[in-house]
């Protein structure tokens, strides 16, 4: 019998305005792996479907890279691999793909080194290779996460809170902008005046969340100060989508990420008059209703003649 690991790994959005490299929740929309060993030299890759076009089928492949320094890490040697990849991820929009991406490396490594990584193992992993906690903690978790990653000690924490009970749209401009490009823009300073203010912003919209009080959640993820007021003008469509969304009285409208891709928060009763408004406007976007993923990472292993 030969084994074949099956992931099924979910997009996160980060930030929810004010909540700058700290704040993430998964999405049901998924990043597909079929691993199973080979007899070859190396590992392969196939990609199915468009948002995995262009992609390395060599060990240039990121998933590769992150699995052998795992391997390296944990002093296990991994087998040559297949590896077959499917997404409903676009690449390069805000939605989480590469730390998506990072974390299925994680689990195959995990799986074909034998190592027994514990949830917290792989986080602690996860940030180490991101930088922050923020797409990759909901990714493995689920749900809304907060988290703080010390660079010093290396040690990441995380906390969370409940789902929100709201709808989800997104708007997925055509046109990719890189975390790079996106990060750049961004000032390098805040004055201590500003520091509070986005940390006071900050702090009552968490705070609103957890009561499950919207509209105050809504009106401080609107008054970032953290990366929005910087990376607007790489979003032509950004006060446009954020205009319609006032006009159905949605509770926020914030850029999932580095962007491109524009979130928006809104009430169930209204979401879907929205949605159908935003995909009449934007002809060059895909704008679509999401729901919260609360389960993180699936991962089976299924047996094959």
């Amino acid at each position: 019998m030969k084994e074949a690991l099956h992931l099924k790994i979910p997009a996160s959005t980060a930030n929810l305005g004010v909540g700058f490299d700290s704040i993430g929740m998964a999405l049901n929309k998924f990043l597909y792996l079929d691993v199973t060993v080979n007899d070859g030299e190396q590992w392969t890759f196939n990609h199915i479907g468009p948002n995995v076009d262009g992609l390395p089928n060599d060990e240039s492949h990121y998933i590769y890279q992150i699995a052998q320094k795992v391997a390296e890490t944990y002093e296990v040697v991994l087998p040559n691999l297949n590896v077959e990849m499917r997404s409903e991820i676009p690449l390069a929009r805000g939605l989480g793909s590469s730390a998506s991406a990072l974390v299925g490396a994680l689990y195959i490594a995990n799986y074909f080194g034998d190592i027994e990584l514990s949830k917290y193992e792989l986080l602690q992993l996860a940030t180490d290779f991101e930088g922050h906690p923020d797409n990759v903690a909901p990714t493995i978790y689920g749900g809304l996460v907060l988290g703080y990653y010390n660079a010093d000690t290396k040690v990441t924490d995380v906390s969370y809170i409940d789902t929100p009970k709201v709808d989800i749209i997104i708007t997925v401009p055509s046109y990719k902008l890189k975390t790079v490009d996106a990060r750049n823009a961004l000032p390098d300073t805040f004055s201590h005046e500003k520091a509070v203010q986005n940390s006071a912003i900050s702090n009552t919209m968490i705070s609103a969340l957890i009561q499950h009080n919207y509209e105050l959640a809504g009106k401080m993820m609107e008054q970032d100060g953290f990366h929005e007021p910087y990376r607007q003008h790489l979003i032509p469509e950004f006060q446009t989508i954020k205009g319609i969304a006032k006009q159905h009285l949605a509770y926020a409208t914030v850029i999932s990420g580095a962007g491109p891709t524009v979130l928006t928060l809104i009430a169930p009763e209204r979401s879907g008059e929205l949605v159908r408004a935003l995909k009449r406007e934007f002809k060059n976007c895909r704008s679509e209703l999401v729901t919260i993923n609360e389960t993180g990472v699936s991962a089976k292993v299924l047996y094959q003649r």
